[in-house]
């Protein structure tokens, strides 16, 4: 007997950056290669998304100087799911700013009614305790207790308020990694159950052969490294551009550094990306380092296929490499990352090498080190078998986690 589930993927608070959407997409394009795959489980797929009153979205958009474009990131996401999983619905529930009117979940609920959903996930801020439908809670990261400095008052007080209230009212929480799950446990003890996802990186099908994806427009440096990531401080993108100053200095004059991802979007740091360029033009590397902005998601994978490999410098990630790293992996792309913790979960995978974090000249050796190795051709079978494994890790993963929040999940009032 076949078992049918509806399920509904949440896009509030995780459709406005890149990280987020690469995760959702990534959960998306798990759950359609269990639909593919599995005779005895299908899934009827939501990508649920809030959409704010029109005055609420321009006031957002004014008052961000252009830099907050609901609607933009609307169609991002759908982009980036239409290339990663074309079997999702989109639907849109009314959200209401807390402060002035917090209707306690009641839209969202009356969208997940409609469209008959059995469970909603990952639930990333704690809107809806009382929601009737089963849900599952998400925290991408507890990076505030680690690098609190990045922070102003005001948020590090939102994010401690809002994870004691999940933490409060959640009966169940995803997390990405292990570190994780280990931070929300020891920060904000409770009575919740914490599933932790396997690292098992897995690539959307559109990912496997992309070679037919127009690139001249870039004007590609023939040796590059890749990195992608948005321009956030902790992301530290200034460690690799000196260490491709001292791969220079050593004699490697030909290589390069792309970066892909918004700039001027680090709403805790502003100068951060002028930082960023002044230090390059102190270090005459004007002409080595580029920068491409928000492109297209099948166009960013072609990009890191071609690099030597990827590099991940961040000091603070919710999984290992973040999801460049979890995109690179899943097509054995050789990646560079830092030694933090939760990267260390997945030392020993196939093609992932550590540096010491923020150290320019660890990082330059590594660097240097796949310069000197000839990369392997990996065939598109030899990706698709690797696919396969991590896939039915992660698609049992995902169909136990569901099934045991729909059987156990009992609706509560908010505390």
């Amino acid at each position: 007997m076949m078992t049918m589930r509806t399920v509904a993927l949440l896009g509030d608070g995780l459709y406005t950056w890149d990280g987020g959407v690469d995760y959702l997409s990534n959960i998306a394009g798990i759950l359609e290669y269990v639909n593919s795959s599995r005779k005895d489980y299908g899934m009827k797929l939501y990508l649920v998304l809030p959409m704010e009153y029109p005055i609420v979205r321009l006031a957002r958009k004014l008052l961000s100087k252009g830099k907050r474009d609901d609607l933009a990131r609307f169609s991002y996401i759908i982009h980036v799911f239409e290339s990663v999983c074309r079997d999702v619905q989109v639907v849109y529930y009314r959200k209401h700013i807390k402060k002035l009117h917090d209707d306690k979940g009641r839209s969202l609920q009356k969208t997940l009614k409609k469209i008959g959903a059995d469970i909603c996930f990952p639930v990333l801020r704690d809107y809806y305790p009382q929601l009737e439908v089963p849900w599952i809670g998400y925290i991408a990261d507890f990076q505030e207790k680690y690098l609190p400095e990045l922070f102003d008052e005001q948020t590090l007080a939102y994010r401690e308020n809002n994870s004691i209230r999940q933490a409060r009212n959640t009966q169940y929480f995803i997390a990405t990694s292990e570190s994780v799950k280990n931070d929300l446990e020891t920060f904000y003890p409770g009575g919740y159950r914490v599933f932790a996802q396997p690292f098992a990186p897995m690539a959307a099908d559109s990912f496997l052969d992309t070679s037919g994806v127009e690139l001249t427009k870039y004007r590609l440096p023939e040796t590059y490294f890749l990195i992608s990531n948005q321009f956030w401080t902790h992301k530290s993108h200034g460690t690799a551009f000196r260490a491709l100053k001292k791969l220079h200095e050593q004699g490697f004059k030909d290589v390069h550094i792309v970066c892909t991802g918004k700039m001027d979007d680090d709403f805790r740091n502003a100068s951060y990306c002028d930082g960023l360029k002044e230090s390059i033009r102190e270090m005459g590397m004007e002409d080595f380092i580029h920068f491409l902005g928000y492109i297209p998601k099948l166009d960013q994978i072609e990009i890191m296929k071609r690099a030597v490999s990827l590099l991940q410098p961040s000091l603070f990630e919710g999984d290992p490499g973040g999801c460049s790293a979890y995109n690179a992996a899943s097509l054995l792309i050789p990646v560079i990352m830092s030694d933090i913790r939760v990267n260390r979960e997945a030392e020993g995978v196939n093609g992932i090498t550590l540096f010491e974090a923020e150290n320019p000249d660890s990082l330059a050796a590594c660097m240097k080190d796949a310069l000197e190795t000839k990369r392997r051709t990996v065939s598109v079978e030899e990706i698709r078998e690797h696919n396969r494994q991590n896939a039915d890790k992660l698609a049992a993963f995902y169909v136990d986690m569901m099934e045991e929040v729909i059987r156990d999940y009992l609706p509560k009032k908010q505390s």
